[in-house]
């Protein structure tokens, strides 16, 4: 952190604090909302600490998610995924039953060769929900529904650390990265309706990787750069069922390490820059699951032992030509890959080959234009070996490929850019198709009340185009600010269902905008629209279009210096069924007085209409879930805020 202090600021703590307290309708009981944060800056030490905690609505362990948790070369995911009922599109604060606590501090070190960081974070979530769901698999001979009503409860544990180590210098420079990250989750569901059950599931992940950096430069010009990558983790899951008087057990242990060490060296001839990485990439990986008891209308095996291991050796050459206003950049990454199942399938080796080339031009520092293409083989993702089936939840098991396959893909895109700062105009938009081709599809087959997903041998050829655009512009007149955004999306993909061949279109668009201002000392106001419409077509097919719609507003009135009255309101229109809406408005409103520079109160009513339930709709290639879901109540919470 950079910061400038104040003499007397220097070399003491600084405090800032808040609390809450007040009354909700639903759920019914009190709630608070509290925080404390510290912070001091000294010669050779900073610390910036935080505590939190609060039952109102916003979930505190999302303050904490680690960013990099999804670039995770382990690649291990969870097989069993039941989890609370969430609400699309509205926020927490309107949805969340909750319980949250949160506790973080992030030091820094000057040494005497450059400086140590360590943060670390420990959030508590617990999470309650309820709602009732229909769900419709479209088949040939008949579409079959289940109706659901869902409770239950979650318990989230997450703690983390980073340690980093640090030496920049005019010829180096070196980062070490030491991370952890250990989770553990407790889920327990009842559900009512057609299928009444019971499930609970324990889904730990234990997480730990280091990250060494070196760049080193020799000559003024050249640069060599170092990496090491080393990540282990572990994902053990349990499910728990108890349904028609029978209990099902599920275990599943997933392990894998993974390593990556690469060299990188770079020079520049007259204009064109020259770079080659190469390196060295092994992964080791194993999971067997067990579940000693399967339905007996259900076939298939039920238990997996699989290792799946790779030896990665690979090459990446850059060529980089600049001209003026153009850059032209080729890639042209090349690797060979041995493969080792164990016997569980047999023993592949690879030679992957991807190439891709962009061209940008920009004529002028306001509009900057670009062109991309790439194609290319890949390997399939290897957590979808296991022969097995998997239970996945209560209705629902997934059995994986018998098979190694590889997929081949192309892309195009084209981007462009314009902002003319002085006069406050800024755009931009983007334009992408893309087609894949994998050599097996999904497969779904319903056995009585249970949905198996598997994988057959039959080509899939998928197509993808997306278009975004977005244009702002500000309002001098009035201190404000416009934007208007929209996007169109068309995806078509091959399934099996039933045994048949399943051609499914997926299209969507959608506009939106934006408009802020502060026409006046004491008045300001914000307002945004969004509107979207979706459809799936299948086998030539179509469903009708469904709409949603959000609109937002918020007024703020300053009467005096001291005083702050905001009030706002959000209205959600979704059509559950061609022509048939449901419309649903909520008011907020909150009052602020600042009694000094150090000292002030605040009073809040959320949900002023005490609206309590939500409606919506969405489709999936082979199925539509509609659902009914639970809203946070009328709430009225009074907090004090204190500044040291």
């Amino acid at each position: 952190i950079n910061l400038k202090l104040k003499n007397k600021a220097k070399a003491t703590w600084t405090f800032h604090g808040d609390v809450g307290g007040g009354y909700s309708w639903q759920p019914e009981g009190a709630v608070w909302d509290g925080e404390l944060f510290a912070m001091a800056v000294m010669p050779g030490f900073q610390n910036i600490s935080t505590i939190r905690t609060n039952n109102c609505g916003e979930d505190l362990s999302s303050s904490s998610i680690d960013f990099f948790a999804d670039r995770r070369q382990t690649g291990l995911s969870r097989y069993v995924e039941i989890g609370l009922p969430g609400v699309p599109s509205l926020s927490d604060r309107r949805t969340l039953f909750n319980r949250s606590f949160l506790v973080s501090t992030n030091s820094l070190w000057k040494l005497k060769n450059g400086e140590f960081k360590a943060n670390i974070d420990y959030s508590f979530n617990r999470v309650a929900a309820d709602a009732s769901n229909v769900t419709t698999y479209f088949l040939d001979g008949g579409n079959r529904i289940i109706t659901e009503n869902r409770s239950g409860t979650e318990h989230t544990h997450s703690l983390s650390g980073r340690f980093i180590y640090e030496l920049n210098q005019k010829t180096a420079f070196i980062n070490n990265t030491l991370q952890t990250n250990i989770d553990w989750n407790d889920i327990g569901l009842v559900t009512s309706g057609s299928l009444p059950n019971r499930q609970s599931a324990t889904l730990p992940d234990y997480y730990v990787s280091n990250r060494f950096k070196m760049i080193k430069r020799f000559k003024g010009k050249h640069l060599v750069t170092f990496q090491s990558v080393n990540e282990w983790e572990s994902l053990p899951q349990s499910l728990n069922l108890d349904m028609n008087d029978e209990q099902f057990r599920q275990h599943i242990s997933d392990h894998a390490f993974y390593t990556h060490e690469s060299a990188a060296y770079a020079f520049n001839i007259k204009g064109v820059t020259l770079s080659l990485e190469g390196g060295l990439k092994a992964y080791f990986r194993s999971m067997d699951s067990h579940l000693p008891a399967l339905p007996e209308e259900l076939p298939g095996v039920t238990e997996n032992v699989v290792n799946t291991d790779y030896l990665t050796v690979y090459a990446t050459p850059k060529f980089e030509y600049w001209l003026r206003r153009v850059n032209l950049s080729l890639k042209l990454p090349v690797s060979y890959a041995h493969y080792n199942f164990d016997r569980a399938i047999a023993n592949r080796d690879e030679v992957y080959f991807s190439p891709s080339l962009s061209f940008n031009w920009k004529p002028n520092n306001r509009f900057s234009g670009t062109l991309r293409g790439a194609l290319g083989r890949s390997p399939m993702d290897l957590n979808l070996i296991h022969p097995g089936l998997i239970m996945t939840n209560y209705r629902t098991l997934k059995s994986g490929v018998h098979d190694f396959y590889n997929s081949s893909s192309q892309n195009l895109s084209a981007s462009v850019s314009y902002k003319h700062t002085r006069r406050g105009i800024f755009a931009n938009g983007m334009v992408m198709h893309s087609w894949s081709h994998v050599p097996y599809t999904m497969a779904q087959q319903l056995y009585g009340d249970y949905a198996v997903y598997s994988y057959a041998d039959a080509r899939n050829d998928g197509k993808t185009l997306m278009a975004t655009g977005n244009i702002g512009k500000t309002l001098d007149f009035m201190r404000g600010s416009c934007n208007v955004n929209g996007s169109f999306s068309r995806s078509e993909s091959h399934l099996l269902s039933q045994r048949q061949s399943v051609n499914s279109v997926s299209s969507g668009w959608s506009v939106g905008g934006k408009i802020t201002g502060n026409p006046c000392r004491w008045f300001s106001f914000d307002y945004r629209i969004d509107y979207s419409d979706s459809r799936l077509t299948m086998n030539g097919l179509s469903e009708s279009w469904l709409s949603t719609m959000e609109n937002e507003l918020s007024l703020t009135f300053i009467p005096h210096p001291k005083w702050r009255w905001t009030v706002s309101g959000e209205h959600y229109r979704n059509e559950l069924t061609e022509h048939n809406y449901k419309n649903i408005v909520m008011l907020d409103t909150k009052l602020t007085f600042q009694l000094n520079k150090k000292l002030e109160l605040a009073a809040s009513l959320d949900n002023i209409l005490n609206r309590r339930s939500y409606n919506y709709t969405t489709y999936s290639q082979l199925s539509s879930f509609e659902s009914r879901r639970q809203l946070r109540g009328r709430q009225l919470l009074f907090s004090i805020t204190l500044r040291k």
